[in-house]
């Protein structure tokens, strides 16, 4: 239920108001008053109303004062102005503090106060459901990339032994070669190209150490090197020796350490 607070210096004003307006009809929740400007920014700070009407000329703190003072304190809030001056100079300069609307203290009746009053809150409440509309977006738009890439790099998993591309796998996973390529640098933060070696030499790291032979041309022909001879250059700039020092006893590094 939206908050709303009074804020005038004329007694008769806001009683009047307290009292002529069906609040729970609107389902709106009266939480105060106050009779100057000063007054109710204390209670702006504590109960943050989401409406607040508001009186332009007051003692101690004027309603363009307190406007001015949340705006220093960027306090989002949405204001009614209260006026009865006829050249509503005031309430221009008011506007431009992005007042919600204004009610003529003087001519307006309880019915089209409340009109007023309500076409504000449904705005709100509008507002309010688009935002939560698009986080829930967002959320689901952000759940749904991480699924892709998550599938990206289940893919290269299961198929780095074959000859497997960036064009590939983003056709694979229904997005195109340049955003695919974007998003997975910003997910795992490595170009698909290095990921991919980084996966195949760590294959190759297992299979140099198996108890199980394998010659250096099998095992780059089972992590997707096609070319004995690069995959000798691709190892050696990995790991900082050759895949026969590294099978003849290199140290073994953990997978992704």
């Amino acid at each position: 239920m939206l908050k709303v607070l009074i804020v005038d210096d004329e007694f008769i004003v806001r009683a009047g108001l307290i009292n002529c307006i069906n609040w729970k009809m609107l389902e709106l929740q009266l939480i105060g008053e106050a009779s100057n400007g000063q007054e109710a920014l204390q209670i702006i700070l504590q109960d943050t109303p989401d409406i607040i009407l508001l009186d332009l000329i007051m003692p101690e703190m004027t309603g363009m004062e307190l406007l001015q003072k949340l705006e220093d304190l960027n306090i989002k809030t949405n204001i009614i102005i209260l006026s009865c001056h006829e050249d509503y100079t005031h309430v221009r300069n008011a506007f431009k503090k992005g007042v919600r609307d204004y009610i003529p203290k003087l001519s307006a009746t309880p019915d089209e106060i409340s009109t007023i009053i309500s076409d504000v809150a449904k705005k709100i409440i509008k507002q309010q459901q688009k935002s939560l509309s698009d986080i829930s977006y967002e959320s689901l738009y952000y759940k749904g990339i991480r699924s892709d890439i998550a599938k990206a790099l289940k893919y290269i998993e299961e198929h780095y032994s074959e000859n497997i591309s960036l064009s590939g796998i983003a056709s694979h996973i229904h997005m195109s070669k340049n955003h695919f390529s974007y998003l997975f640098r910003k997910e795992t933060g490595h170009s698909f190209n290095d990921y991919l070696t980084e996966v195949r030499i760590n294959k190759a790291k297992l299979l140099l150490t198996s108890p199980q032979t394998y010659t250096i041309a099998e095992i780059a022909e089972m992590t997707g090197f096609n070319d004995t001879g690069y995959f000798g250059k691709v190892f050696k700039k990995s790991t900082g020796m050759s895949p026969i020092h590294y099978k003849s006893g290199g140290s073994y590094e953990k997978i992704f350490s």
